[in-house]
C-alpha cells in the first residue's frame, strides 16, 4: 500500500478499518483481530523495500527494535507488542490499541491540566520507564506525542522505535540523533553513550509542558534548540503560572540538569519525589489507632514470635495502605524496596495474566525480591479491599537490632517452607 492509496481489506489475519496516524517513518492503522475478537492498532513503513538482501536487512533492523523493545516488556502503562511480521516486502507491527489521544493536546494553552492531573501522568510515565530500565530498555524518544491516554484515562508509552538496549550498549556513541531534538538530552545531541538518564531529561521537558504549554529549550530552529539544550537554562515554571509549589519547581530543575551526573539517577526517584510533593500519587497511611494496630499484628501468624515491645515498634514505624479490589500492589519487573504483610482482605500473585496463587491474611509477599534487591517476579493483584502493612529499609532502620533480628527470622522461615512446598510439588508431578 503506497501514500494516498485505499487501505487493504486485510493484512494477514487483520482485517484492516481505517488510518490512525503517521510519522515522518511509518503510518499506523485500526484492525481487527477476528481470530481473538479485539481491535489492534498496526504500524507499517510508508513504502515496500528493496527486494535486495543487504537493504530488507537493514530495514528489518531499523523497524523490527521496536518490536524487539516493547515486545519483551509488559506493564500497564506500556503499549503492548502482539506481533511483528514481514508480508509483501512490507514491515507490520501489531499493537495494543489504545482508543483516545496523545499527550500532546494537553501541552497545548488551553487545555493545561491541574497540577495534581500533570503529576499524576508523569508518575505513570516515571514508573513504567524505570520497569523498561530496569529490563534494560531506554526509550530515547519520550515526547508528548509519544504518550497515548485513553478515554478511560489509562497512560501508554508508545513508539518504541527509537530506544535501545543500554546495557549491552554502555560507551557506544551514537552517530546520528533518532530522538526528536526538542526532548532530546544533553547527551544524545552531543552523540555520547545513552543510559535511562536520557530519558529522565525527556520526562523532565514533557512534565514543563504539561505545567507551561512552553517547551523550555525551543528556538526557532534545530540547531539553535540544540545550542539552548546544550547551554541555556530553562525558565522556571513560576514565570508562567503562580501556583507552582517549590517542590515541583526543584524536581523539573533536577530531571532538566545540563549534567547528567546531578541528574535523576533513575524515573523511579523522580517519581519518588513527585509522590512527596503530591499525596495522591500513592495510598495514604490508614488512620487506625494504635492499639487497634497491635492487636491486628498480635494475631497474625507472621507475628506470632514477637514480643510487645517488638510488635510496639513495629507498629510505630510501618505504614498501612488500603487497596481496591483489582488494583495492581506489585508489578512484575519492578525492582525491589518493600515488602508486605497482609492485614485483611487477599491478593493474587500473577504472572502473565495467570492467578498462581492467592496469598491470605497474615502471608508476607514480596520479601525474597526485598532481600535480594532483585526485581519482581510477579505481579500482585488485591482480590478484594485489602488492608496492608509495607515495610521499607527506612521503616526496618526505625526498629531495633533485635526487632530487625526478628523480621529476617520469620523471613527465613517464610522462604524454607515455601521452598519445601514447592519441592513437594515437583516430587508429585514426576
Amino acid at each position: 500500500m503506497l501514500v494516498g492509496t485505499s487501505i487493504p481489506q486485510k493484512v494477514g489475519r487483520y482485517q484492516m478499518i481505517r488510518e490512525l496516524g503517521r510519522g515522518g517513518r511509518s503510518m499506523v492503522y485500526l484492525a481487527h483481530d477476528p481470530f481473538l475478537d479485539r481491535d489492534v492498532a498496526i504500524k507499517t513503513t510508508f513504502d515496500k523495500l528493496d527486494t535486495a538482501a543487504e537493504n530488507i536487512e537493514v530495514n528489518h533492523n531499523l523497524f523490527f527494535r521496536e518490536a524487539k523493545s516493547a515486545g519483551q516488556l509488559d506493564h500497564p502503562n506500556i503499549v503492548s507488542v502482539y506481533d511483528a511480521t514481514l508480508i509483501d516486502n512490507r514491515f507490520y507491527i501489531v499493537m495494543e490499541y489504545v482508543d483516545g489521544s496523545t499527550l500532546r493536546k494537553f501541552c497545548l494553552k488551553k487545555n493545561l491540566l491541574s497540577l495534581d492531573k500533570a503529576a499524576l501522568i508523569v508518575f505513570q510515565i516515571a514508573k513504567a520507564l524505570d520497569y523498561a530500565h530496569n529490563n534494560g530498555v531506554v526509550h530515547c524518544d519520550i515526547k508528548p506525542s509519544n504518550i497515548l491516554i485513553s478515554k478511560n484515562g489509562e497512560i501508554k508509552i508508545s513508539d518504541f522505535d527509537s530506544a535501545t538496549f543500554w546495557e549491552s550498549m554502555s560507551g557506544e556513541e551514537h552517530d546520528s540523533l533518532s530522538a526528536t531534538v526538542y526532548y532530546a538530552s544533553p547527551e544524545q545531541v552531543s552523540r555520547k553513550p545513552l543510559t535511562p538518564s536520557t530519558d529522565v531529561f525527556a520526562l523532565g521537558v514533557v512534565l514543563y509542558e504539561l505545567v507551561t504549554a512552553k517547551n523550555p529549550f525551543m528556538a526557532e530552529n534545530e540547531m539553535a534548540t540544540i545550542y539552548n539544550t546544550l547551554n541555556r537554562e530553562h525558565e522556571p515554571l513560576s514565570m508562567y503560572r503562580n501556583d507552582v509549589p517549590k517542590t515541583l519547581e526543584d524536581i523539573v530543575n533536577n530531571a532538566l540538569a545540563k549534567d547528567s551526573d546531578h541528574r535523576y539517577k533513575s524515573c523511579a526517584d523522580l517519581a519518588a519525589d513527585l509522590s512527596q510533593a503530591f499525596d495522591h500519587l500513592e495510598p495514604h497511611d490508614l488512620n487506625i489507632d494504635f492499639e487497634e494496630k497491635f492487636i491486628s499484628l498480635k494475631n497474625l501468624k507472621f507475628f506470632k514470635k514477637f514480643s510487645s515491645k517488638e510488635l510496639s515498634e513495629v507498629v510505630a514505624a510501618t505504614l498501612w495502605l488500603k487497596y481496591e479490589t483489582g488494583v495492581e500492589i506489585i508489578i512484575e519487573g519492578d525492582v525491589a524496596n518493600c515488602f508486605y504483610i497482609i492485614v485483611s482482605g487477599d491478593v493474587a500473585v500473577k504472572k502473565k495474566g495467570k492467578t498462581l496463587a492467592v496469598l491470605k491474611v497474615g502471608d508476607c509477599f514480596g520479601e525474597m525480591a526485598y532481600l535480594g534487591k532483585t526485581k519482581r517476579t510477579a505481579t500482585i493483584e488485591a482480590v478484594n479491599n485489602t488492608i496492608l502493612m509495607k515495610v521499607s529499609d527506612t521503616v526496618m532502620e526505625k526498629t531495633s537490632k533485635g526487632t530487625q533480628l526478628r523480621f529476617y527470622k520469620v523471613f527465613s522461615n517464610t522462604l524454607i517452607t515455601r521452598l519445601t512446598k514447592a519441592s513437594d510439588q515437583l516430587t508429585k508431578l514426576r
